[in-house]
Order: structure tokens, then sequence, then C-alpha cells
């Protein structure tokens, strides 16, 4: 369902442009980033100061109807601000002469939540109607964080409230689900369990006159039965999955928007690796180089003295000052600076001696005359060059083979800017370190935990450490794999900057793998585990993460060949913050396309590689439910290639990723993509060795079964791709 919204925010000091909305762009965030069935469409806002006509002029105009068809241009409208009780705060009075109907449950609802965050929600005058019977309007309190905090509240319910707003003919057809079955929408509450226009059975559970009422509905995944029941025997496992199979686009920006960017940190130069990204701009504290330097060996001269003989005053070398004669009296000085038919002899980086003004190559030279004399014994030569001749080839031009100061770079200017990544070519560290800081600003790079599990599974660097049967050193017992998952997903994490946990091989223990997963988020940003997703009696994973942990599955099924079983949740933890776990599929080729597709875009987006202007987003991460083409362009880049090789045939449920090697052909200036291996079973891990690239396949139909050699395909990039 898509729902127009507005969000007016009412402040004098933004209206007059002396303080900047964040309530708006907050409460637009909100509601892009919820995961919902839902699409909120933001389709006006505006700001306006604490003046009760503009407010309701302004909110009228929203809700009245435009168009034949009687709907409103929103749906829903949210005016941040002026909900307190000083004499400017105008807002509720100038709402609730609109209120064709009251909602007094919805304020008391925004209320009651707010007072457990803070006592002081008490002093909001926050208010709840619905406008010419078409929209639903919210005044709520004008900070970011009173805005969004209230409206969190109910959002699960607004939905359900402009459904039974649309339906003029009644409302029972949006609580009866298909097949007379409860709703078994995974990614919000069903209707019947949020709203009050609908009773769900009460049962008496008490004696002696007492009454209790028991809801029946349940939230989120309820419906349709959560992850099995930890404390229930087999024969009460789910038979199929509660949580819906949503598009791979969708589960990637429940991902992003689930992330955020890692603090900034100050660093030693000899502290930063490549792939991390500059936090803030970094300014040149000093010119480069602080003096004129010759860029040749040579001899610096007047320009305008032509070729000729020289009288040679001494010699000038990086790093030996500006020049020295052979006694103090002949030394260059500004004082005492080089004069016509005197040339001084330098070396590559030494500094232009005062007076001169360009460089003539050695090489442009011939030497008539010296003095001196050879100190034989100690074997040095101590002759030192008097007269040098200048050749006709030597001609140069004021300013010749001379850097002049702040030449490379100057005193003030930007060196590297903020969302600039480092790389591993050297051209980053190199600038850094000749611009005079002694620190630098960087995004943090995360600590990722990483976890396989399963009795079967055998540490590769110990066979018998954690088998449940004692083995044979060397020897798998039968049923035994080893584990591969595990230092394919560290390698994969290393290429990207993370700092890792090995957290080892966990066996099928409910508690044990609840307890390694708390204790890992306590000291990373997340968590990455492989096994134990789909419908096995021992699948722990989803149900320690709801039943022990409190965590918030976000997703736990995904449309894609392989890795249907990827999960991503959410865990709060003692500093309540959020911090994330993506529980992999146990094949390895599932576990490893999942990450490419999924884990890969977050880390980039923690490490701030979407960062720009001293740390601001560059752009909109996820716009109206999509991962924007910007952002893909960067956290999970792809391009188009012609596909060669045999035919594949299409899968018909769902798209498929397969492993593949992407070339940029010289010759014809294309991208190409081939299959790596045509076994492309999600068990066998030898069909990732030498791929690039996964091929973006779409589902297959009666009108397109197969891709054939030579057609355009998407290939998303996961490594270096090949020329030929």
């Amino acid at each position: 369902m898509s729902v127009p919204v507005g969000i007016l925010t009412v402040s004098d000091k933004c209206s007059r442009g002396q303080a900047t909305d964040t309530s708006g762009p907050a409460l637009a965030q909100l509601l892009m980033h919820t995961p919902s069935a839902t699409q909120w469409v933001i389709v006006a806002t505006a700001v306006v100061p604490d003046d009760k006509e503009q407010i309701s002029d302004t909110v009228q105009s929203w809700c009245t109807p435009r168009t034949s068809d009687g709907e409103p241009p929103c749906r829903l409208v949210i005016v941040a601000g002026g909900t307190g009780i000083s004499p400017s705060d105008v807002t509720v009075g100038a709402l609730e002469p609109l209120f064709t109907k009251r909602l007094p449950a919805l304020a008391t609802a925004m209320v009651v939540g707010s007072l457990k965050i803070t006592p002081m929600a008490a002093l909001s005058q926050v208010t709840a109607g619905v406008v010419n019977d078409t929209t639903v309007v919210l005044a709520v309190p004008g900070s970011k964080r009173g805005a969004t905090e209230n409206v969190q509240q109910i959002l699960p319910v607004l939905p359900h409230a402009i459904d039974t707003l649309k339906a003029r003919t009644g409302t029972r057809h949006l609580h009866a689900a298909e097949d007379g079955e409860p709703t078994k929408d995974g990614m919000e509450m069903s209707p019947k369990a949020l709203c009050g226009c609908s009773r769900e059975e009460e049962e008496e559970v008490g004696g002696g006159g007492m009454m209790e009422t028991k809801r029946r509905a349940e939230s989120s995944y309820a419906a349709a039965g959560v992850s099995n029941d930890l404390g229930a025997s087999v024969v009460h496992r789910a038979r199929k999955s509660p949580y819906p199979m949503i598009p791979v686009s969708t589960a990637l920006s429940l991902v992003l928007s689930s992330v955020a960017v890692m603090e900034p940190v100050d660093l030693l130069l000899s502290e930063i690796n490549p792939g991390q990204v500059i936090a803030r701009d970094v300014v040149a504290q000093e010119n480069v180089p602080g003096y004129s330097a010759s860029v040749m060996d040579g001899y610096a001269v007047i320009a305008a003295d032509g070729p000729g003989s020289y009288i040679v005053r001494g010699s000038s070398t990086a790093g030996g000052g500006g020049g020295r004669g052979g006694a103090a009296a002949n030394a260059v000085t500004e004082d005492n600076p080089l004069k016509p038919g005197q040339i001084m002899r330098i070396t590559t980086g030494g500094p232009m001696p005062p007076g001169a003004d360009a460089v003539v190559m050695v090489e442009d030279t011939e030497l008539l005359l010296s003095s001196g004399h050879k100190a034989a014994e100690e074997g040095v030569d101590e002759e030192e060059e008097q007269q040098v001749r200048i050749l006709d080839s030597g001609k140069v031009q004021p300013g010749q083979h001379v850097r002049a100061i702040g030449h490379d770079l100057a005193k003030g200017t930007t060196v590297l800017r903020a969302g600039e990544a480092i790389t591993s070519v050297g051209g980053e560290i190199g600038s850094l370190a000749v611009s005079g800081n002694r620190t630098f600003s960087l995004f943090t790079v995360p600590k990722i935990a990483v976890m396989s599990t399963g009795d079967e599974v055998v540490d590769v660097s110990s066979p018998t450490s954690n088998a449940k049967v004692d083995l044979s050193p060397g020897a798998l017992a039968y049923g035994a794999i080893r584990d591969c998952n595990r230092p394919a997903l560290i390698a994969a994490l290393r290429s990207l900057g993370c700092e890792i946990v090995d957290l080892g091989v966990v066996h099928d223990d409910p508690d044990l793998i609840a307890q390694t997963i708390r204790t890992a988020l306590d000291q990373c940003q997340g968590i990455i585990t492989t096994g134990g997703v789909s419908m096995g009696e021992r699948d722990w994973l989803k149900p320690v993460v709801e039943q022990r942990l409190g965590g918030h599955i976000r997703f736990g099924r995904v449309a894609m060949k392989p890795s249907k079983p990827t999960t991503f949740a959410t865990i709060p933890t003692a500093a309540n913050k959020e911090k994330f776990i993506f529980a992999l599929p146990g094949n390895p080729v599932s576990a490893l396309v999942a990450f490419h597709m999924f884990v890969a875009p977050a880390i980039r987006l923690l490490s701030g590689h979407m960062m720009r202007d001293n740390g601001a987003a560059s752009s909109r991460i996820v716009y109206d439910g999509r991962v924007t083409q910007e952002a893909l362009c960067v956290l999970r880049p792809s391009v188009v290639a012609a596909f060669e090789g045999p035919h594949v045939v299409l899968d018909r449920v769902r798209p498929e990723y397969v492993r593949g090697s992407l070339v940029w052909n010289q010759r014809t200036c294309k991208w190409t993509v081939r299959m790596v291996d045509q076994k492309q079973q999600s068990s066998r891990v030898a069909s990732m060795q030498r791929s690039n690239a996964l091929i973006s396949l779409p589902r297959g139909s009666d009108d397109k079964r197969t891709i054939e050699s030579g057609e355009l395909v998407t290939a998303i990039v996961i490594a270096a791709p090949h020329f030929s």
C-alpha cells in the first residue's frame, strides 16, 4: 500500500532561516526506513511560523481533495512543533477545530510510550484526529527526538487507520484475511492485533468472578508462528517458514537502513590502513616545498647571463642548506647573493641560492678549471670545481627546472576531502605525510565477529577440537565436515579493512549460541554466523535471536538463489544500542553470495564510504523503499556485460546469482562475463574460485526461459576484474 504523507514543521526560527529544520527530515527518514508493507511517500513538506492561520491553512490544503476521485493530496499529515505549554505554542489550537473526528487513543498511545522514555513527555500537548474524513493528522513535539519517538509509538497502527478511512462501505473486509486465516504479513502486525474496531475473542481464565482477557493476536510473525519454540519438541516445529520471502532489493534496503556509519577517530599516519575513509577534510599546514628547489642536478644560474664561462661559487645540496662557499666570506646568503658571472653547483631538491632564478642541467656544461688536491692516503678526492662553461644547449628561461614555494602543495589547500578512501596505491598516505598534520580524522573500521555453527562442523586448523566424537588425528568422523565458511568470510572481511574476532565453531546448543553471540556483541559492532537458519530441527539461530536475545528479525528469507534462508536481525545491547547479526546459510557458496550481496555493502556503509562534505551523507541511501543508484554504485557496484558461454536455463521461482569471471575486452572496449564453473551447487565452494562477479540472472518465465550467449546481463563486482 502506498500512502502520501505531508510533514509540516512549526518553528519561528526555522521559518526565518535562523535555524535548520531537523525534525521534518528525521520524520521522513523514520517513515522511509521502518520495515513495513506500507510504502510511505513524502509528497509535501513545509516550514511555517508559530501562527494559527498559517498552520491551519497548510494542513487544510493538504487534506482537501482536489480531484474528482475524492483523493486528498495527503492521507497522513504530521505536524512537528508548537505542542508545548508556552504562550507561543499554538499548534493544537490550530488543528483541533479542523478535526471531523478526534483520535484521543492515538494521542494517549504517543504520550504513554514517550513517558517510558522521559517524564518531560507529560508537558507535551500531542493530539490526533481526522480532517475532512480523509486524512489522519498528528501533532507531535518539535524536537527531532521527541517527534520521532512519538510517531514510533503508533507507526504500526497507522496503515490500518488509513485503510479504515478509505473503507466507505464498511471495514469487515479489512479484518478478514484470505481463507479465513489471520493475516500473515511478516513485516507488520496484523490489523486484528492492532486496532480497536475489531475485538478478539475473550476467554475466561480467572475464577471467583475475577475476569482477565487474553489477546490471541500476536505481533510481528505471530500469525504464521514465530521461530520454533526453543522449549518445544521437534513435532511442534513449523512446517512452513513464518518469514516472508522478500525481494533482494527490499532486503538490501532494510540492511542499509539499519546500520549507521562508525564514529570518526584521530589516527597517527602509521595507524591508517588502506580502505579507511577520511572523516574530516585534511588541510595542508605548510607549503611543499617550503623553499624554492631545483628539480635537476646541475647549476643554479642567473638566466639573463646566458651561455659562457662562469665561476662556481660553492654548492647547494638537498638537506645541506641554501648554499655554501669555500669560505664564510664566500657563502651565498640574502646579504651576499649570487652575482652575474657566478653559478652554484646544485643537486635535485637542493634549495635555490639567493640571486639565482634557473637551473642548468649538468649535461649542458663542461668543466674548465678545478683546484685542490687528492688525499690519496685516505682515498678521498677533495678537488673542487672552479670554473664551468654553460654550453649553448644550456640556454634557459627564468624559473626553468625550479619548483617554487608551495608548487607541490600550498599551505591552506585541501589535501584530501571527507569521504575519500585510502587506497593501497600509496598516493593518499604520501599526501597526508607531507601535509604538516600529525593526526588525521578517519571513520573507524568496524569490528566484526565471525562464527560457524553445527555439530558436524570441524575447525580446519584442529580437526578433532570441535567434534562431538573422538577422532584420530587428521581424520574426520562419518558425517563430519571441515569448516570452510569461517576462513572464507574472515578473508573477505579483511579485504574490506575490518577488524576480526574469530569465535570459532559453536555446537548446536541454544544456550551456547546465545551466550557466544551476547559476549561477541559486547565488543563488536556486528556478528556474522553461518548455519542454523533453515527449517531443520536443530536450526537454532532464529529462535535464539528472538527468544533468548530479544532481537528483531528484519527478514528471514530472501527471494534469491542461492542464499534463500539469509537472515538479518538487530539485537538490543546493555548500552541501549542496537547491533546487527547476519545469520547466513550453512552451504559455503550460499554464505559467500549472501556476504557479497548484503554484508559487504553494510560494511562499506559503516566504514564511511557514502560520506561526503565533512561527514554528511552524499545523498539518500534509501529512498522510497529502495537503495538509490548512487548508493549502489558505491556500496555494491555492478556493470552491464555481455554473457559468454553455453546458454543458462533460468529458475522459474527466484532470480539467481551465479559465479562469474568479469573481463574488460580491450579490443572491443566492452565488458564480458562467463560462468567460472558449470557446477553451481551451493555446497560446492570451488565454484567461487577465480570468480570476480556475481551474474544476476532474472527469474524465468514462459516468455523468457534462458540466457543466451551475447545477451546483456548485470554483473555485480566482488573482486578486481580481469583484462584481455
